[in-house]
């Protein structure tokens, strides 16, 4: 959790508390809703090196420390009633669940939760009771012990599944993912798992779990905990199928009952005393993380040569890791011409050509080696499709001395109005979330469309609607008909790529999304029907606005700085301005075709955050020549040794 705070004495602790966790019996009904989930795993003597357990005098501090604080533990019959409105929860409620079924809740928490009669959630792995697999080292309960406390009436007994808890390999490469969310690779026969042997294996797994608890221990399973905390919309479908009425994740966050259909749960990592364990469930001091963000090429770690991607890859890592960023934006999709155009990808799909399946290797290192988050950097609209004449007759079109023709813009779109575009957009963002494990998508600088597009028959319906039948010069249309046209654009770009969220969020629900903007958007209103791009609806829309504060592109004259603090200025006016932009500088002249020095961008870095930019970050780089030199611009790029990441 980055903290290692000592224990502090009861009062004060009480007064920390006291102003992070408001009292909500004073603050109207709906705050009774904000329910804490804390997710244990083992409680032992001594964690031994164990990450995930708690040892028992901790826990009893926690224990205390929240009776003594006038908390409320409740149940997952209180939850169910609070979902379904039948009763609110208590004030400052508390639910205790604990995973796996390890022998240390029979010989020490049930007797614990006994003597204060507080309820709990034991959530078990069924295929591990008859057969504990060898990676699991501490002892687990037996049939007899879970049948006892299950008819305790303080116990919920909660799947786990069966056999998901585990992790399988998903890519050529070898790597691994959680068996309930990962589509399995057969490195034997080089075989993808098909979507509906994906769906049985998981329905099947859930449903033969549920029964074996029911008919053992003689109850009903209404809920399940996801192993890791992993699922999408296949296993909340199949855990509805198979009769579960709740579903428990690791996400670290409270849990609104009457709005989240997923519970949430706080994961004890560490074994976290009660200072860190305040600031874990409160409100983290001085404000929202601040984000140092390196934007990666994948074109340049590809290789024909398996062992030189290998070389790369470490490269990439290492000076990932040296840099101590917070999150790398990841190309997805492969353009060694860099046109921005897609033609092929590095992830399997069924859109577009594969230059090689590399992207879930690549980011499943990125996160496991360097623990950064990797958002998949990805085209709104510019792709090539392998029939050229289908591409052709899906672009973007744009008027031009009275006639329609194809845009000549150097992205070559297809047109954001066309539901065929929709629908293979759609497909191909699909597969990219199916077979890697992402934390997010950033929507590319494609997602515009100029004052004199879009023209496309399928766009035409709309301008129609606006302007009357007949086709008008944009130029002549009344200042009403131009700014309705210049918003229908800006929304249905909008629309699209809440389309295509919908594809990711199947497969990864948790996914964030950001979208990059031409920074005259941030400056100039009237610039949106330029772009069709608005700023105050991008942050209303997506996580992050990314604005790329790139001033030799352009083409800025006089001092940069005070350019810079128009652009954070700008983005202050604005609700959540600061908080949700990402500032991204170019490392790079395009014009003059060379790399900039690093002292003038670690500069320009210190200057954005002087000013007031929270989250910073920078593209492009280059790995193996040091650009930008690492040891320069680490000092504003490091999340550890800047004094920014709370």
């Amino acid at each position: 959790m980055g903290h290692n705070f000592k224990i502090l004495p009861v009062i004060i602790l009480g007064m920390v508390l006291t102003w992070c966790l408001p009292d909500v019996s004073t603050a109207g009904d709906k705050p009774k809703n904000d329910l804490i989930v804390l997710c244990y795993h083992d409680i032992p003597k001594d964690v031994n090196l164990d990450n995930y357990a708690v040892d028992e005098g901790t826990f009893i501090q926690t224990i205390e420390y929240f009776r003594m604080h006038n908390f409320h533990f409740v149940s997952l019959d209180d939850l169910i009633q609070a979902q379904t409105g039948i009763k609110a929860l208590p004030s400052k409620p508390v639910l205790l669940t604990f995973d796996d079924g390890y022998a240390t809740f029979y010989d020490f928490v049930f007797p614990l939760l006994k003597e204060y009669k507080i309820p709990s959630l034991l959530a078990v792995v069924s295929g591990w009771l008859d057969k504990k697999p060898l990676v699991v080292r501490q002892k687990l309960m037996t049939w007899d012990q879970l049948k006892e406390v299950a008819h305790s009436g303080l116990v919920e007994i909660a799947s786990h599944t069966h056999s998901l808890h585990q992790v399988i390999v998903y890519n050529p490469q070898g790597n691994a993912d959680a068996a309930a969310t990962a589509h399995s690779f057969d490195i034997t026969t080089h075989a993808y798992e098909e979507d509906k042997i994906y769906q049985e294996r998981v329905f099947d797994d859930i449903l033969r779990s549920k029964n074996e608890l029911e008919e053992k221990l003689n109850i009903k399973v209404r809920s399940i905990a996801w192993p890791y905390g992993k699922y999408n919309a296949l296993t909340q479908e199949a855990a509805k199928q198979a009769g579960i009425k709740l579903t428990f994740a690791l996400n670290d966050r409270r849990v609104d009952v009457s709005h989240d259909s997923i519970i949430e749960r706080f994961m004890l990592f560490k074994n976290p005393d009660i200072g860190s364990l305040l600031i874990f469930l409160g409100i983290k001091p001085g404000g929202p993380e601040h984000l140092r963000i390196m934007q990666l090429d994948l074109d340049m770690i590809f290789d024909k040569d398996p062992q030189q991607i290998e070389r790369n890859l470490s490269a990439v890592l290492d000076r990932v890791k040296d840099m101590k960023v917070t999150t790398v934006f990841l190309q997805a999709f492969a353009d060694p011409e860099g046109t921005g155009n897609v033609k092929s990808v590095y992830f399997p799909n069924q859109v577009l050509p594969m230059r090689m399946d590399l992207f879930s290797r690549v980011a499943h290192q990125l996160f496991a080696r360097c623990q950064v988050e990797v958002y998949a950097w990805m085209p709104v609209s510019s792709i090539i499709l392998p029939d050229l004449a289908k591409t052709q007759a899906l672009r973007v079109k744009k008027y031009d001395h009275g006639k329609i023709v194809d845009s000549d813009e150097s992205y070559q779109r297809l047109s954001p109005f066309s539901q065929e575009a929709w629908d293979k957009l759609y497909q191909l963002y699909a597969d990219l979330a199916s077979n890697a494990a992402i934390d997010g998508v950033l929507f590319q600088d494609d997602g515009y469309l100029t004052d004199f597009e879009d023209f496309h028959p399928d766009a035409l319906k709309e301008y129609f609607k606006i302007t009357g039948r007949g086709i008008k010069d944009p130029q002549q249309l009344t200042q009403q008909q131009a700014h309705q046209w210049m918003q229908r654009k800006t929304d249905q770009l909008i629309d699209l790529t809440e389309y295509l969220k919908k594809a990711v969020r199947y497969y990864r629900p948790e996914a964030l999304f950001c979208r990059n903007l031409y920074s005259p958007v941030l400056l100039d209103p009237d610039s949106e029907e330029w772009f069709a791009q608005n700023y105050q609806k991008t942050l209303d829309s997506y996580d992050y606005a990314v604005v790329m504060v790139y001033p030799y592109l352009e083409e800025i004259h006089g001092d940069f700085k005070v350019w810079f603090k128009h652009l954070v200025d700008a983005a202050r006016t604005h609700p959540h301005g600061i908080e949700k932009t990402i500032f991204k500088i170019q490392a790079f002249d395009w014009h003059k075709k060379v790399w900039l020095k690093p002292e003038m961008l670690n500069g320009w870095l210190r200057a954005l955050v002087a000013l007031g930019a929270h989250h910073v970050g920078y593209y492009p780089d280059d790995f193996v020549q040091d650009h930008p030199r690492a040891s320069v611009i680490r000092e504003m790029m490091s999340s550890e040794d800047y004094p920014y990441r709370h």
